[in-house]
């Protein structure tokens, strides 16, 4: 179901592929698939379903935080145009983009609502910093996990130079309820530079009171 809804038909030897599922398998799962309407079928391709359609848009993560920060993050997308912007949320364990505006970075990494960020990214990181325990992602240490999230605890600002999308660079920024709770992620992402700017450039401020 991740392979088909990157948006595109696709056939069953690449999506077998990149399920890492056998091919038999994936035939017979497809199959079963198209006949719950999950997915459609048309000349050996295949694509997400009208059923699959209605049960995603049924599903409404952080709807209140989703309405507040609609036009923070149009504002900020108006004083920096590059910027593409997200919020994302903590959700059974891993980190899902929300909301988010459209950006340089779409063709490398679309950060549309529904999108699992990589292990690690700078939203797990601001949201890693707000947790009493922090669990390291895959392919960190505890001890090196340890140390980033203190760093963006201090900062206030979490910041990655192509170490989840080797050429994005990603900030984030805690979203704060109006007691003071974190429940999201403020993210921009742009293509890396050759050279990255110093920690403290880009989004400077936390979202406070959404």
């Amino acid at each position: 179901m991740e392979v088909l809804a990157e948006g595109e038909e696709v056939g069953l030897t690449r999506l077998a592929t990149d399920a890492e599922l056998p091919k038999a398998t994936a035939h017979r799962l497809l199959g079963q698939l198209v006949s719950l309407g999950a997915v459609q079928s048309r000349s050996g391709r295949y694509r997400l379903g009208a059923r699959a359609f209605r049960l995603g848009q049924a599903w409404h993560p952080a709807r209140m935080l989703r309405a507040a920060s609609a036009r923070p993050l149009r504002e900020l997308a108006s004083a920096n145009g590059r910027l593409t912007l997200s919020l994302s949320v903590a959700e059974a364990g891993q980190t899902i983009v929300v909301a988010g505006l459209r950006g340089e970075t779409d063709d490398v990494f679309p950060l549309r609502p529904g999108v699992v960020l990589p292990p690690g990214s700078a939203a797990e990181l601001i949201l890693a910093a707000s947790a009493p325990e922090a669990e390291p992602p895959e392919g960190r240490t505890a001890a090196s996990w340890a140390r980033e999230v203190a760093q963006a605890r201090e900062r206030g600002l979490a910041f990655q130079y192509g170490e989840c999308v080797s050429s994005l660079s990603c900030v984030s920024a805690p979203v704060l309820s109006a007691s003071g709770q974190v429940g999201g992620g403020a993210g921009g992402a742009t293509p890396r530079p050759p050279h990255p700017h110093p920690p403290g450039c880009g989004t400077g401020a936390r979202g406070r009171g959404v």
